[in-house]
Order: C-alpha cells, then sequence, then structure tokens
C-alpha cells in the first residue's frame, strides 16, 4: 500500500494545495509553516479512530466556517488505486462539527478494517518516549512468531506459573488481607480462596503478554527503551519497518530530534531504505540530504506549499544539490537566493549588505557559493519554475557573461532581465576601483595577512609612481591572495564605498531595495 496523492482545503493552519507522493515524500519548512499539520491531516484520513476524529477536531481547525474542511488522498495496492476522503463541516451554530471519512468508488464509510489495511503509523515529536507505542511495537512483533511445536512447551510455563501464583504463601497472605479488605466493604464475607492472581499470559492466550524487550550494551543489559531518546528514534523506525506485512506508511514529525549528525545520517538511510513509505517532517539537513530531491516539498508560511517537477535535475545536479543541502536548509526556504561564483565573492556581498543597512537575514535573503561560474545553471534549474520555485539572483564575473547568455537566449548586455548581474572585469576590479590605488594599497600593505616579501612588488611599484587599480586587482585575484586580499580590504569599506561597488549595488537593490 503506497500513498499517490495529497490534497487539503480550507484548513486553518494550511494553505490549499494538491500535491504528488513519490516513493517517500519530505515537508520542509520553517517554524509554524504548517509541516505538521499536513502530517496531523494525513492522521486524520488514514488512521484516526472516528471517536478520535472527533476528539481532535473542533471549529477552530476550519478556515472558512461556511465551507468544509477537507483532506482528500489516492493509494496505490499493486496496481490498484482507491481514494479516501475527509470532511469536517461546521453546523449553523458555529460549533458543532459533522465529520465524515469515505473511501472507494462507491464512497462507503471508512471502517476499522479499511484502516489495518492501509497500514498507516503515525509517530509525533514525541514518539522517542511514547511507552504506548514502544509497548504496541514488540507486541506487533512479537504477534508475528508462529510458535508451531513449541506453543504446547510455552503454554505449560504459562499453567505452572499461575499454579505457582496460587500456591505461594506470601501470595494467600495478600489474597487474605484483600478478602478481608472487600468483607469490611461488601455485605457479605469473601473468601481468600476466591479470589486469584492470573498472569496475563494466561487470560489474554497469549504467552508473550506484557514481554519486554532489552539490550545488553557495554556489558549491561537495559529495556531497549530505556537508551537515550536519539537512540528510541532509531530503533522504532528500525522496528516499524520488520512489520511490512501491517505498516505499509509512516508519518514521523522531527525523527532527528535528540540525534547527533552522524546518528541522523544513520537514521535517514533506514527511513530511505526500509519497506514502508515514509512521510518525513524535518528540519535536518542531514536527513533531507539522503533523499531523492523530487521527494522534498517545502511547506512556506505565507506562499504555500511547492512541490518540483519529478526528475528534475540530472545526476550531476542531484550530486551538486547532496553536497549542498547537507550544509544548509535555508535557501528551501528562503525569500530569495543570491548564488555568486565563490566564498571571496560571498564575503563582499555579505558585507556590502550590511554596511549599507540591507542584512540579508533580515530580509530572508539566502546567500550561496555556486563553486564557479560554471555551476550558474545547474543552481537556476534547483530554484527555478521546475524546480523549488525560490526567486534567484546569480553574480558573475565578466568573463562568464557570454556562456550565461547563450545558456539564457539572451544578448549579454540584456543579462539583469534575467536578474544576472555582472562584474566588470571581476569583483576584485570593482572593489579596487570604489576603494581607490591609496586606500587599496594601504588596506593590503598594513594587513598582518600578507608578509611583506608578499607585497614588495606593490610596495616598489608605489615607489616608482607606477601603481594603478590593474596591478593592485591583479595582485587581489592571484589563486594565493584572493581571499586574504578580501578579507584585509573588508574593514575599508563604508558605506559609501560599498555604494561604488557597481554590480553588487544593482544587485542588491534589484533583491532588497535602495539603501
Amino acid at each position: 500500500m503506497r500513498l499517490t496523492s495529497l490534497s487539503i482545503a480550507n484548513h486553518s493552519r494550511v494553505t490549499d494545495f494538491r500535491i504528488d507522493v513519490r516513493r517517500h515524500l519530505v515537508l520542509v519548512g520553517t517554524n509554524e509553516s504548517g509541516k505538521s499539520s499536513i502530517l496531523r491531516c494525513l492522521d486524520l484520513v488514514l488512521g484516526k479512530s472516528t471517536a478520535d476524529l472527533y476528539a481532535t477536531v473542533t471549529a477552530a481547525d476550519i478556515r472558512e466556517p461556511q465551507l468544509p474542511f477537507t483532506i482528500a488522498v489516492e493509494l496505490e495496492n499493486d496496481g490498484m488505486h482507491t481514494c479516501m476522503r475527509f470532511e469536517a463541516a461546521l453546523d449553523a451554530d458555529g460549533e458543532t462539527v459533522h465529520i465524515s471519512r469515505t473511501m472507494g468508488d462507491d464512497g462507503h464509510v471508512v471502517t476499522a478494517a479499511d484502516l489495518a489495511r492501509i497500514g498507516w503509523v503515525y509517530l509525533s515529536d514525541s514518539f522517542p518516549s511514547n511507552r504506548e507505542t514502544q509497548h504496541e511495537i514488540v507486541g506487533e512483533l512479537l504477534e508475528t512468531v508462529q510458535l508451531e511445536q513449541e506453543e504446547a512447551v510455552f503454554e505449560a510455563v504459562v499453567d505452572q506459573y499461575a499454579r505457582l501464583l496460587h500456591s505461594s504463601p506470601a501470595l494467600l497472605a495478600l489474597r487474605k488481607r484483600i478478602a478481608d479488605a472487600l468483607t469490611s466493604a461488601l455485605p457479605m464475607r469473601c473468601n481468600p480462596n476466591n479470589l486469584m492472581f492470573v498472569p496475563g499470559s494466561k487470560l489474554n492466550r497469549n504467552p508473550f503478554s506484557d514481554v519486554h524487550l532489552q539490550l545488553r550494551m557495554h556489558g549491561k543489559q537495559r529495556g531497549l527503551w530505556e537508551q537515550s531518546g536519539g537512540l528510541r528514534s532509531i530503533y522504532t523506525v528500525a522496528l516499524y519497518d520488520l512489520l511490512d506485512e501491517h505498516v505499509h506508511i509512516v508519518g514521523v514529525d522531527e525523527p532527528e530530534t535528540h540525534l547527533h549528525p552522524t546518528s541522523q545520517r544513520n537514521l535517514a538511510r533506514l527511513l530511505k531504505e526500509g519497506a514502508s513509505q515514509k512521510i518525513l517532517a524535518t528540519h535536518s539537513p542531514d536527513i533531507i540530504g539522503e533523499f531523492e530531491p523530487d521527494q522534498i516539498v517545502v511547506v512556506r508560511a505565507n506562499g504555500g506549499v511547492v512541490q518540483p517537477r519529478r526528475d528534475f535535475l540530472s545526476e550531476d545536479d542531484k550530486l551538486l544539490l547532496h553536497m549542498w543541502v547537507r550544509d544548509r536548509l535555508e535557501p528551501l526556504t528562503a525569500e530569495h537566493v543570491i548564488v555568486v561564483e565563490g566564498v571571496t565573492d560571498r564575503a563582499l556581498v555579505e558585507h556590502c549588505a550590511n554596511v549599507t543597512g540591507r542584512n540579508l537575514d533580515a530580509h530572508g535573503v539566502v546567500l550561496l557559493e555556486a563553486g564557479g561560474c560554471r555551476e550558474m545553471p545547474a543552481w537556476q534549474r534547483v530554484f527555478g519554475e521546475h524546480g523549488f520555485r525560490v526567486p534567484l539572483t546569480q553574480l558573475v564575473d565578466e568573463d562568464a557573461q557570454v556562456d550565461l547568455a547563450h545558456q539564457y537566449h539572451v544578448r549579454a548586455g540584456e543579462l539583469e532581465s534575467k536578474l544576472v548581474f555582472v562584474s566588470h572585469v571581476d569583483l576584485e576590479a570593482e572593489y579596487i576601483r570604489a576603494l581607490g590605488v591609496d586606500l587599496a594599497y594601504e588596506a593590503l600593505s598594513q594587513s598582518n595577512l600578507f608578509r611583506p616579501a608578499e607585497t614588495k612588488s606593490l610596495r616598489t611599484a608605489r615607489q616608482q609612481g607606477t601603481l594603478n587599480e590593474s596591478m593592485l586587482a591583479d595582485f587581489c585575484r592571484m589563486r594565493a591572495n584572493k581571499t586574504r586580499a578580501v578579507l584585509a580590504v573588508l574593514p575599508r569599506i563604508s558605506a559609501k564605498r560599498a555604494r561604488r561597488i557597481d554590480s553588487v549595488q544593482r544587485l542588491l537593490t534589484s533583491v532588497i531595495g535602495l539603501a
């Protein structure tokens, strides 16, 4: 059984949407964006009993009182498709909620047997410490065991245990005390021989009743659920995937809670490779990075739900995204993304934004390094109309403009219409021009980042009166000097000088506005 589509309408905390559900579904978003609400909606349609539905859904869940709050899903099982629909509508009094949940072509009311066949399990963000969930997992695993010829042996042990409970002198004394207490409370005498302690395994006809699972670690044996919260999360997911006959779809809210990043990656592999379909809500880049990009859906607090097109990235693009998302998650949920070629460009743009009063974080703007101009088109695919649909602005050097113009099908001079800004000749030339020869030389020569021998050629040219902007820019763009040079000049770049760095000023004005 697999979930193949989901739509939600008129929910008070989630914008209306419809998405396909692929092998897995990974919901990503900021706090209060609605990720957990989507998981709870799935629990309403796929998991909760009718009594629990009425105990859970209130008028506060319905955005427009005159319209029903609806959840619709499509399920696939061995090539057969079926639909389920949940609907909650308000009565005229504005408080009473009427709920229906139907499925199939005939629209029959969903039964407990239907829910069991679907095999949905919802692990909320408190699941690592939920004792009821822990007990259910072990119990369900034990139910899969076929004792066959061992059954008689277990029954004999249970009978022996029951006889021991009945014949124990210590327990007989306790039964007498209980009988005396009951006699004083009842209009009749209670005989202690009419009171019996019976093992649960005999009452339930289940030799595994109240059996606990323990684990020996570091020479000590403890209950499996008495480990740390993070380990409990891993154990829970691992054991649920053993129940593949009963559990088909698992919803997990923030599975990374209490886990070290290494453990998060281990858990992510468990989630991805297990037999059941996983529906996750997470903040963890380590977990997101393990899943296919087209399985990721971004939930935006004020912009709805964004799903990329299936197979929207090439294998090379997927590798690029995988390497990036392991470090940072913010771009998927940003208001705007700026992509620059390298770390020095990033440092300069960020500094210029700060000194001109246009802090990027405050405006929901995320700054990324592409790792070179050749990677720029890949980022366009990641954030473009077939990807995660985040507004994207790029900053490149002049030597990249012809190739990019060809890829965007515009003339080089028209790249800004595609939100591509060009530094002439490059950012080194522009920031040297903004500083001027004297101030730029002073910043480089007085910096502790360069040894006197490294700036000797600049010093000689200055003494000879031949030092110019071109020579300084050449020095700054040398591979060995590039990062140190920008760090040396940043303290000298005031708001006034930052506005003279033409390509950066135009870019920031386009993204944030004038300052």
